[in-house]
């Protein structure tokens, strides 16, 4: 029931603190049998999650027999001696309510033939549920372009509501670099989890302000993929979700990226990976397919910025309609915009909303209702898309 993630060391606190748990927990890489849960500690501990279904979860600590722990083993050791904590609980059903808490055990001194541990700390009692591909019908939300200013989310969020959605999604230059980690926290996560996620799990899609900056090549610390890449699919309801990782704007040889930059050929291997995925079973049979990409795979740029939406377009455009994708909702452009079905172009609608407005899409067996709704409350715009595979 073990899976892990590699814990990083972070930077040390002042000694004297008390022992805290200073950001999260946050779910991710949820799936029908498994839910990632990540939290970040003051101190170096050894971690674990403790989790069951029943109600005996509400005398922590005295539980009982029916509580299951999972702990972050890797190679045969339970991770320790770190600040950040990711443990993937799986075994899980399909559909089911689970209640859990985060652990953490402050580690005083750590030598090869003496442990000594501190204090312990934990955190109130949450619940998520898992995914389920045979669900009826669900909602879930798509914030884009929010670029780490926490007002305008908070405003959002305001205006998302939470309770009946089962998975938000992050779809790109949710932050505008990653130069630290306060900007993760303070930008976005802290407003993340004190909304909604401890209960409701989140997809962090890459947009290509989140390659920028020193921390971009340790995202997945952060907000890990599903698998080892930033691509990759997954299944809820009658909906088979595609998530692609656009890459940066402008050419990999442009002089802002100092020669660090390889997303042409990040591109076309996510091209080849596309082949096969609309080859497969889940694919083929979904109810609706539905890919979600930070930049579009159509539309027009300007200057040296339209290269990267050319790129994709030229790669991805013509798998995406022979796949038949029902749907792709990205963002990038910082406007509202809608690019109905044209023939010999694009097979599908592609949608985005700007920075001060979100996707709220209602998904039944045999529709999907989207509407793009701002800061204040207002429907912007509306799209119903019928499902092309009834009976």
């Amino acid at each position: 029931m073990l899976v892990l993630f590699a814990c990083v060391l972070f930077s040390q606190t002042q000694s004297g603190e008390k022992l805290a748990i200073s950001h999260g927990p946050y779910l991710q890489n949820p799936s029908e049998t498994a839910m990632t849960i990540i939290w970040f500690t003051n101190k170096n501990c050894t971690s674990w999650v403790e989790y069951g279904t029943g109600e005996n979860l509400q005398t922590f600590p005295k539980f009982g027999s029916l509580v299951s722990i999972a702990k972050n083993s890797r190679r045969g050791l339970i991770e320790a001696n770190s600040m950040r904590h990711a443990i993937t609980i799986s075994g899980l059903v399909p559909g089911k309510a689970y209640k859990y808490r985060v652990v953490s055990k402050e580690i005083l001194q750590f030598e090869p033939y003496e442990v000594i541990y501190g204090e312990s700390v934990a955190s109130d009692i949450n619940e998520f549920r898992t995914l389920n591909p045979k669900k009826a019908g669900f909602r879930f939300q798509v914030f884009q372009d929010t670029h780490g200013d926490p007002v305008r989310l908070n405003g959002l969020f305001q205006q998302a509501g939470w309770e009946n959605s089962d998975i938000f999604f992050f779809n790109g230059d949710t932050l505008s670099s990653l130069d630290k980690e306060d900007v993760i926290f303070n930008g976005f996560l802290d407003f993340g989890v004190s909304r909604f996620a401890k209960s409701i799990p989140f997809i962090y899609i890459r947009g290509n302000h989140d390659t920028r900056g020193v921390l971009a090549r340790r995202l997945e610390d952060y907000f890990p993929p599903r698998g080892h890449d930033f691509y990759y699919s997954f299944d809820h309801g009658p909906v088979h979700f595609v998530i692609l990782d656009s890459g940066e704007d402008k050419a990999d040889d442009s002089p802002v990226y100092a020669g660090l930059a390889d997303f042409d050929r990040y591109r076309a291997e996510q091209a080849e990976w596309l082949k096969k995925e609309i080859q497969t079973e889940a694919f083929k049979k979904a109810g609706f397919r539905v890919v979600l990409v930070h930049m579009p795979p159509y539309g027009s740029g300007k200057g040296a910025a339209a290269y990267g939406v050319d790129h994709l377009t030229k790669l991805w455009g013509p798998i995406l309609n022979e796949g038949g994708v029902d749907l792709v909702i990205s963002g990038h452009y910082h406007r509202l915009y809608k690019f109905e079905p044209e023939p010999a172009k694009n097979s599908f609608p592609v949608i985005g909303a700007p920075p001060d407005a979100f996707l709220r899409i209602d998904v039944s067996a045999d529709t999907i209702d989207l509407k793009a709704i701002d800061i204040k409350g207002n429907t912007l715009e509306s799209l119903t898309i019928s499902s092309r595979r009834k009976g």
